[in-house]
């Protein structure tokens, strides 16, 4: 009985210390258009004409749209 006791104590102690660790965020490998939305491995803007165009978009554009990933916090189970 007493060895049932400190085995749940210890496990219960364990459990709790995980727990309380912070989590670091994700981060996910890439850059994403902000037009499209779409994942992609290199930036898609490019210069045409003296002008910026997103050969995703297949436009003319004022500013890059493309941006890093937000780093995600992973979710608690």
């Amino acid at each position: 009985m007493r060895r049932l006791l400190f085995g749940l104590a210890g496990t219960l102690f364990l459990t709790g210390s995980l727990l309380a660790v912070p989590q670091t965020p994700k981060k996910e490998p890439g850059i994403y258009c902000q037009l499209t939305g779409k994942k992609i491995e290199k930036c898609c803007c490019e210069q045409r004409d003296g002008k910026l165009y997103c050969t995703l978009a297949k436009k003319t554009i004022a500013k890059c749209c493309c941006k890093p990933p937000q780093a995600t916090r992973q979710k608690k189970s």
